[in-house]
Order: structure tokens, then sequence, then C-alpha cells
């Protein structure tokens, strides 16, 4: 089967979809992308900057639709929880260093 033409009984074809969705879900979505990039160590303007991006269909849908107001605010509110984890990559001490 050519790489141009899937087969449409292919059972692993990927098929996407769109599902409805109210104000109640597009805030749940705005938490879920504010928690994953916070807890990432993004700060507010860099996550604020990806649901102004057309790229990021999913956040970006969700700013359009309640106002940068509105997520700006959702966005500070979980960075209230988040925010304040910082990940630091440390190499492990050597067996039998000593501080001297």
């Amino acid at each position: 089967m050519p790489y141009e033409a899937p087969d449409p009984e292919d059972p692993m074809l990927l098929v996407g979809v769109g599902l409805p969705g109210d104000e109640a879900s597009q805030r749940e979505m705005i938490c879920a992308f504010a928690e994953e990039f916070a807890r990432m160590g993004f700060d507010e303007a860099c996550i604020l900057e990806l649901f102004r991006r057309p790229f990021y269909a999913g956040a970006h849908a969700a700013y359009r639709e309640l106002g940068e107001a509105r997520v700006v605010s959702m966005i500070h509110e979980t960075l209230e929880v988040w925010g304040r984890i910082r990940l630091v990559d440390r190499e492990p001490e050597e067996e039998g260093a000593s501080d001297d």
C-alpha cells in the first residue's frame, strides 16, 4: 500500500474528532495547560505566550473564548500553587568525598 493513500479499513489509522465543550471545560483546559507548564518551570509571561500562539490549538481556543484577562487570572492562580517549585539537576556526590 502506498504511503500517501492509507487504507480506510486500517484499525491503526489516526482519526481526530472535535468534541463539544462549554465554558467549564475551557476553564479546566486552561488550568491543565497552566499547571503542566508551571510544573516545568515556566513563568507567567511564558505560559501566557503559549496561550496566545495559534500553534497550540487547544490552549489558543480557550484563550480566544474566555479572553486574556480570564486566562491571566487562572495562570496566576496556578502559579500560586505550582510556581514555587524549582527543579535543580545536580551530579551525585562521590563516595568518600569530604568538605575539607
